[in-house]
């Protein structure tokens, strides 16, 4: 046997115990998986329903029971649209008809006050006016006008003016001149009222005064 025959059933040798080896390995794997694998549903069943529902909380996940009826996202979404379309509330009742009017009742006469056996209706007295009193006359005022010497009619009328006891002093110069008084004219002290009369005054300037 030469040297090339030898190398080709070492290397052929080898190429075999390596893949043996690889199915050894995958074998063993597979075994130990399968050993570790547990039935989902007998975990679940030896589980109480506290422990359930803190599995189904830790996982974001809501536990419902085998009664619960369950929805796709499509029918919730159809189911509350059908909800929303549906009325609402009862059906409104018609009013009641109101009660006919057209022949009210005629109104009770009305009870008469008693009156007692000494009054009778025709025997009452007027009450009786009283008499307005007359107004009073305002008493006019006095005032002491003096007449000095030497005062001329236009003097005496301005004067009797501004002392309020005529109101026109030029209307008194002209009744002084129809009755030609510039010269009769008396000097002296004259208790005059205010508002009194031309023909008044012009006979009281005229005159000696008394005191």
């Amino acid at each position: 046997m030469d040297k090339r025959s030898l190398w080709i059933g070492i290397g052929t040798g080898m190429i075999i115990g390596a893949v043996l080896l690889q199915l050894a390995t995958v074998g063993q794997n597979a075994l130990s998986d399968s050993s570790l694998e547990t039935d989902p549903a007998a975990t679940a069943a030896n589980l109480t329903k506290e422990e359930l529902e803190l599995a189904a909380k830790s996982m974001d996940l809501k536990l419902v029971s085998t009664e619960d009826e369950l929805y796709t996202e499509a029918e919730w979404v159809q189911k509350k649209k059908q909800e929303s379309s549906e009325m609402q509330g009862e059906t409104v009742a018609a009013p009641e008809k109101a009660e006919d009017t057209s022949d009210p009742e005629a109104p009770t006469e009305p009870q008469q006050p008693a009156s007692s056996g000494n009054e009778s209706p025709n025997n009452v007295s007027e009450p009786t006016a009283a008499e307005p009193s007359s107004p009073k006359t305002p008493q006019k005022a006095t005032v002491t006008f003096r007449v000095r010497s030497g005062n001329s009619l236009a003097i005496v009328a301005g004067n009797l003016e501004k002392a309020g006891i005529v109101d026109d002093a030029q209307a008194f110069i002209k009744a002084g001149k129809a009755e030609r008084i510039n010269t009769k004219i008396q000097v002296g002290t004259y208790a005059l009222e205010k508002g009194e009369s031309f023909e008044s005054i012009i006979a009281k300037i005229t005159q000696e005064p008394s005191s």
